[in-house]
């Protein structure tokens, strides 16, 4: 059965993961003791093997070439300050316990070392409510790497991990792992109806950042949200995974629609069921701040857009930059601190960008002449239920004007930051500073030669640094900031259409500035691209169709009207409603 069919079934799902290693920020370890190199954290982040084969001098290690030295840049787990004996007995139990938010515990994990082969054999878990066990499961003559255990106990704050026994003699105890992800999947009748907005691009056709959306409502089956073992979780940031599926050769193949986080909760003691909206990650970037792209000369687009991400702490896996972008480079480049949104809304407008979230929860920064995949859908009026032809104001325009600014590095240092300080003997102090204006090559002094600035990072209106007092009593420094004055001219580029003004009369739009973009070249090739697309107005074209979740973002597809009329459009937007069936409404974008 394919999503064309007719009659078909569709099937819906959701996740919602209620705790997992990415979203539980609150957990705090404690240990027996530690070897010289441990890294307890590591235990709830994730891990499923460790970086290396580590050579251990407690004669468990050969010299075959497989094994190596390891160091704190590898990812090893918790190692105990403790060895066992020859028969793997500890004298003294070595422990690891975490602590968090109370929880339920459905399941739970214990991984030893793989590569080692090395696990515990004789152990305790203990589950605690604030700091008393009220369960523990204790495990004798294990034999595996990985036990996954299943309590099922509610109200936890801490477990606590008991080693008697390890499976190699003279070893200290090496867990990688000690932590499971909570998680449940609501579908048929623990799932009412959901709803899931993907965008990429504003219905206007402007580049602007757009972050999607989604409701849910799931059963509130025994009170579970409100009274029962959840009710401690209805915390925002919850991971939620719709998914939309149909059978096929016998068995349900399920199609991802995105990640999206908690942003609100609906509990209502008068219905039994429980409403969640939820955004994608993208508006989290409102919130989160951007220390300033360093003033870099050619540097591209592409490569302030990987210092945004970097700089926010995501891996190379988390983002897809157009190369495109790398073609655009930016004669004296920097931004100021601002919030990431903004930063990368600054991208946007100078290399005419769309930047939205993917279904694989990854953030994508589309250029506008980005190559565009065929889909195979169809939208026709077999399938459709709504047709409207929409162009507005915005869409229509034959002047086009663009500003660019012309940036110079003035002669004038001026200070542009001043801050007293005291510190106590041998202590350091790290804080940050905004400037009062923009400056390049800032350069910071003490006027105590006693607090010494051991660290300065700069960008062009706020920096961070670290102070240290070398000397025993305590210090007091005034910290100044001094740089080059930056000083910027802005100037416009305007494109016209002679004929469309003559027959039609001028209509104007004034393309949003931004500072990266610093040439006439480049501030004339925006116009240009602007006045092409927006001179014959194309608009964009909404149905209501049967609705197939193959038709994704970014790509073309064809879609006939009741009159047999065919247009090529690129799907700038999809809404998914299921409710036991699926309806989907698609903006698309004329060719």
């Amino acid at each position: 059965m394919g999503y064309t069919d007719n009659p078909r079934k569709v099937y819906g799902k959701v996740e919602i993961v209620y705790s997992d290693e990415e979203i539980s920020r609150d957990i705090t370890t404690n240990v027996s003791a530690n070897s010289e190199i441990s890294h307890p954290k590591e235990v709830h982040q994730g891990y499923d093997s460790p970086t290396a084969k580590a050579c251990t001098m407690d004669g468990n290690s050969v010299m075959d070439g497989s094994f190596q030295m390891i160091d704190d840049t590898c990812v090893c787990g918790w190692w105990s300050g403790r060895l066992c004996g020859a028969d793997g007995v500890f004298s003294g139990k070595p422990y690891i316990e975490l602590s968090f938010v109370q929880r339920p515990v459905i399941s739970w994990i214990v991984v030893g070392d793989e590569k080692l082969g090395q696990y515990p054999v004789d152990f305790t878990v203990e589950y605690k409510t604030n700091g008393k066990t009220i369960y523990s499961d204790t495990v004798t003559n294990n034999k595996a790497v990985r036990v996954k255990l299943e309590p099922k106990v509610t109200d936890v704050t801490s477990i606590r991990l008991t080693i008697s026994k390890w499976s190699k003699p003279n070893a200290c105890a090496k867990i990688l792992q000690f932590y499971d992800k909570l998680y449940e999947q609501y579908e048929g009748d623990a799932l009412q109806m959901f709803e899931v907005n993907e965008e990429l691009g504003a219905a206007d056709g402007n580049y602007n950042i757009n972050s999607d959306t989604m409701t849910v409502s799931i059963y509130n089956a025994d009170r579970k949200f409100d009274r029962g073992y959840l009710r401690s979780l209805m915390l925002l940031d919850r991971k939620v995974r719709p998914s939309i599926g149909i059978e096929k050769n016998g068995h349900i193949e399920y199609v991802p629609l995105g990640v999206f986080y908690s942003d609100e909760w609906q509990v209502s003691q008068d219905s039994q069921w429980v409403k969640c909206n939820a955004v994608d990650k993208l508006l989290r970037l409102q919130i989160k701040t951007y220390v300033g792209f360093p003033l870099t000369n050619n540097a591209t687009l592409y490569e302030i857009a990987e210092d945004v991400f970097q700089k926010l702490g995501l891996a190379p896996t988390g983002y897809v930059i157009s190369d495109k972008l790398k073609d655009y480079a930016v004669e004296t480049a920097y931004l100021p601190k601002l919030s990431a949104w903004d930063a990368l809304q600054e991208i946007a407008n100078a290399g005419l960008c769309r930047i939205y979230i993917d279904r694989s929860d990854r953030i994508i920064i589309r250029a506008e002449d980005e190559t565009v995949t065929k889909s195979n859908v169809k939208i026709n009026s077999g399938n459709t239920f709504g047709y409207v032809s929409n162009i507005t104001l915005t869409e229509f325009a034959n002047r086009i004007s663009v500003d660019y600014s012309e940036i110079t590095i003035s002669d004038n240092v001026v200070e542009t930051a001043t801050t007293e300080v005291r510190l106590d003997g041998n202590t350091e102090l790290a804080l940050s500073l905004d400037y009062t204006s923009d400056v390049a090559y800032a350069l910071a002094e003490s006027n105590n030669t006693n607090i010494r600035i051991t660290a300065f990072q700069s960008g062009v209106n706020a920096c961070t640094l670290t102070l240290k007092n070398i000397s025993q009593t305590a210090q007091t420094a005034k910290i100044t900031v001094s740089g080059n004055a930056i000083e910027i001219t802005s100037r416009s580029v305007i494109k016209s259409d002679e004929e469309s003004i003559r027959n039609y009369g001028v209509t104007e739009y004034t393309h949003p500035a931004s500072e990266l973009v610093q040439s006439h070249e480049h501030a004339e090739y925006i116009a240009s691209v602007l006045l092409k697309k927006m001179h014959a107005g194309e608009g964009v074209i909404t149905t209501t169709w049967r609705g197939s979740p193959d038709l994704q973002l970014g790509e073309k597809y064809d879609c006939v009207d009741r009159f047999g009329d065919g247009k090529k459009l690129i799907c700038e937007y999809n809404k998914f409603t299921y409710d036991g069936g699926l309806k989907q409404e698609t903006r698309g974008r004329k060719l």
